[in-house]
Parts: C-alpha cells; structure tokens; sequence
C-alpha cells in the first residue's frame, strides 16, 4: 500500500521504506488538499502582480535583495537560483537517501500550501519517486540555513531535466531518463526554486536514515553487556527492575530490562543472594578475610543500564526533533492563506536537527567507548578466567605454544575505532560562522551534523562486530552450553560467517561481514 504524503504524519520509518524498500507514494485525493494548493498558488501570483517586493520572487537572493525585479522575470530568477548553486562538490549521496531528499521536500512542500507551489510540480516530485529518478547530489555545500540550498538545486535541476539522476543502478543524464519513461521536464516557476531549495530537507533525510541505523545499535549493545556479564560471572543485580525503577529514567529502564530478559535464563550469571551463599567465604569469628570472589562488578557491566539508558532517551529526544522538522513547512517565503499574509523568515535554519545529530553522536560515543571497555574485560584472560587473548587452551607442549596471540590486534582494532568516534563529538552546531555578505550571519550547520552522524554509526558498527567475534571466541572458551539461549542464537548466527579462531587468522573480511548482518539481522530488529 502506497504512503500518503500531505505535509503531515509523515515518520522515520516511512522515510526508511521509501528510501530502501522502494515504497510507492502518492498524494491525498480529497479535495480540500487540493484546494488548498491551488489557493495558496493563486495568493502567491496575486501578491506579486501588486508590484510589492516579494522576497526571492520578485528580488534577489540574501544580501542582493534590494534588487527587484519585474513579475515577468520570475520565472527566470528561479531557474537561476538552482543554476548558480551547482556547485556541490565531494562524494555523492547515494540513491537511497536520494529518494529520502525528494520525499522529505515533497512532504514540507505540500504542507498547508505554505510554500505555494503549482500542483504540477508536487505530482512531478512523486512521478520522480514512484518512477525512481533520483537526482545524484554532492555532499558538500551546504551551512544549513538558508536551509540545503547547493544539495537541493540537484534536485530542482533534475525536476528541469538537467544534470544527473540515478536510473535503473546507473547514473545517467536526467533528460536520457526522462526520454526513458516519457517524462517531461518540468520548468520552475515563480517561488518555486526557493520552495525546492530553501529548505531543510537533505539534513533531515540523512538524520532519518542515520537515526533508523542508529536505533537497533541501542539492542546490540545491551546484548553486549549480557554476554559480558554471562562471560564474567557477574551478577543480576544492576539489571533488577527495581534498580532502574527507582533512578526513573525510561531509557535506564529498558535498557535493564533488556539485559535481565537474556541473562536470567543464564547458567553463568549469579542471582545475587546464591553468590553470597556460594562464592563468599563466611568470616566464622575471623576479624578480616580477603574474598577471593568480588561482591560488585566493574563499572563497564555495573553502570551499563545507565550508560545504555542515555543513549536509549538521546535516540527518543532525537526521533521528536526530526519527526518534528520532516513535518515541517520549512522554506522562505511562506504563504498563510488563512490570514492572508506572506511571511519572510527562517523556518530553513537546520538547528533542530544539527542539535538531534549533535547529541546523538556525543550518545554514541558513550557506548562505543562502553565497548571498548567490556572488551578487554573478556579478550584480558586476567579478569575473566579464560585464556590469554582468548586464545584456545593450549598447553606448554603443544606444537602452537607461544605461537597463538588470539585477539590481541582484534582490542587494538576496537580501540582504535572507539578514539575516532570520539573525534565526532565536538557540537557541529558551534562551528557556524557568517556567509553570504553577512545576510546568512548565524547558520546551523545541520547537514554537517547529519552526514557525521551517519558516518560515525558505520564506524560504531565496525567497532560492535569485532567485540563481537570476541565475545563469541569467549562463549566457546567458556562452554556455550551454559550461556544464555539468545546468547546461543546470536553464536550460531556469527558461527556461519566466522569459525572458531584455532590458529590465528585474518579476522578482517569476517568483522566486516559480522558488521553488516548487524546491520539487518532480525535478532536485533
């Protein structure tokens, strides 16, 4: 069943199924949406046929808009404004977040008719979408505010026929698509340029599909944290309701009720009232023993509800400012046909999402170096009772003797991933500096944010697998009989992309491999 696009509603997942699942869209049939599209359109052409200056219609853009024009040039002024913004450079978006950009303009631009485009031009943008003609568009160029002006001229040129589309798996030039399926090109009009390009939409679509990939990594590292804990021997305490109940955060309290649902039908993690009866020794009149077993275990396992719980709430604080902004009228001028007034504003600036984008990083961060913790904990035979790097048991004389070093590049590698995630965290918002001859003096830098965002989440998968093709050699070493069963489904899941490390071996290809299944493995849907 298609998706309904009408400026409202409009979700994360929507986008994600659009944008991956080739979703089919189309717009509302009743009328009153109609109406008031071609109400709002009729305002716009009414207001400037009074010769007032109307900003970016019949005026020059930012700082140049002193310089009016005449009605009859409008049009023209349009198709200059993409013309001139060609000038996106660096690596390319890739098609799937194409389609995100498209829908999230279309969706803002049809809202409430705000932004007064012609009916023509929205049936243009879902015939893009449902036809797959995807504008290919630079990542560098944009400051957020006036909204994605340089990323989003490609999707205004391709509207044109001009520049190029992803078509059928290939990048081609938008007019051989167009001849392709019998399309038009579509000529922008007055307002319209503005309307396509003066918007937040490409921040808000990468922030989308950067927040889908980042939801499931709240569950892998709560798995994370289980299998550590069933690896240590530790105890069910941190991850008893009550524990977060009393703290009060939501996040907190998912994320132990996350991990207590795996390990309480472990054999390896204690309650807590059976490790004192079975593994503390009783004082019998001693004045002081050295217990041999700890009563509390490291903070990497102890406080990983609260670490965790962050990142859970920052992925909900993050999923309202981006729902929010995606379901925005966010260009410049705005029409309000109910009070009949044409506002000149800012609903372009980014901030909303270089703030979602920005603390969402700085979460990330937090359980990527969590990782890297719970990760010496079980490759460091000195803290778990299993062997050196995880190496299998091998005795002095065996002919491998001192020739098996295990996981010891594999820390090194988690390590290594776990500092330049870090370097993702300064706030993107706090590098806005002025542009544009001083109009465009205060910017979000929202798209900066966004494609950092998504960035660091691949690196934080990465980092997850090779944790994981640890965590697995541990389960083995161990005994997986004993650990959990969804301990065990995940084992015979990573089991089928990476053996059992005997003999030391290039790990590589097999984290990879790991990192990708992560990525859509129903286990952590």
């Amino acid at each position: 069943m298609a998706i309904t696009v009408k400026g409202e509603n409009l979700t994360i997942e929507n986008v994600w199924d659009v944008a991956f699942n080739n979703e089919k869209i189309n717009l509302p049939e009743d009328k009153e949406f109609w109406d008031t599209l071609a109400a709002s359109r009729k305002f716009l052409e009414d207001y400037i046929a009074t010769g007032v200056p109307t900003y970016g219609v019949t005026t020059d853009f930012g700082d140049s808009c002193h310089n009016q024009i005449s009605v009859e040039k409008a049009g023209e002024l349009q198709r200059d404004i993409c013309t001139y913004h060609g000038i996106g450079l660096g690596p390319k978006f890739d098609h799937e977040t194409g389609r995100a950009v498209v829908l999230a303009r279309l969706n803002g631009n049809v809202k409430g008719g705000h932004s007064a485009i012609r009916p023509e031009l929205a049936k243009m943008m879902v015939t893009m979408l449902n036809k797959d003609i995807i504008p290919v568009i630079p990542q560098l160029g944009s400051v957020g505010a006036s909204g994605d002006l340089t990323p989003l001229s490609y999707l205004a040129a391709a509207i044109m026929g001009e520049r190029d589309v992803y078509y059928k798996g290939k990048i081609v030039p938008a007019m051989e698509a167009f001849n392709a399926e019998g399309i038009k090109p579509l000529p922008i009009e007055a307002k319209e340029g503005l309307a396509l390009m003066n918007g937040t939409s490409v921040m808000t679509a990468v922030a989308s599909i950067a927040w889908k990939k980042a939801e499931r990594l709240a569950k892998i590292s709560d798995f994370l944290t289980a299998v550590t804990s069933e690896i240590t021997k530790g105890k069910d305490t941190p991850f008893v309701a009550k524990v977060s109940e009393i703290k009060n955060h939501k996040g907190q309290c998912e994320s132990a009720a996350y991990v207590y649902d795996i390990i309480k039908d472990s054999k390896r993690v204690f309650r807590y009232e059976d490790f004192l009866r079975t593994q503390i020794e009783k004082l019998d009149g001693k004045g002081f023993i050295a217990q041999q077993n700890k009563i509390q275990d490291r903070y990497s396992i102890r406080c990983a509800p609260q670490i965790n719980g962050v990142y859970r709430d920052t992925l909900r604080f993050a999923r309202d400012l981006i729902t929010e902004e995606l379901n925005s009228a966010n260009d410049n001028p705005l029409v309000d046909i109910e009070a009949g007034r044409l506002y000149n504003t800012g609903n372009f600036y980014g901030g909303h999402i270089c703030a979602a984008c920005d603390y969402m990083r700085t979460a990330l961060a937090n359980i990527s170096d969590l990782s890297d913790k719970q990760a010496e904990v079980i490759i460091d035979g000195k803290f778990n009772g299993l062997t050196e790097n995880l190496i299998p048991y091998t005795p002095a004389d065996h002919p491998r003797a001192g020739l098996r070093l295990g996981f010891k590049a594999a820390q090194i590698t988690i390590s290594a991933i776990r500092g330049e995630v870090m370097s993702y965290c300064f706030p993107i918002s706090l590098t806005s500096q002025p542009t544009e001859a001083l109009n465009q003096d205060k910017v979000s830098m929202g798209t900066i944010s966004a494609r950092k965002f998504n960035e660091q989440i691949e690196l934080v998968y990465l980092q997850f697998a090779t944790h994981l093709l640890a965590a697995m050699q541990a389960v083995d070493l161990a005994g997986k009989d004993d650990f959990a069963p969804f301990t065990r489904k995940v084992h015979a899941e990573v089991r089928r992309m990476s053996a059992f490390v005997e003999d030391d071996r290039a790990l590589d290809k097999e984290a990879t491999a790991v990192a990708q299944w992560l990525k859509s493995t129903e286990l952590f849907a």
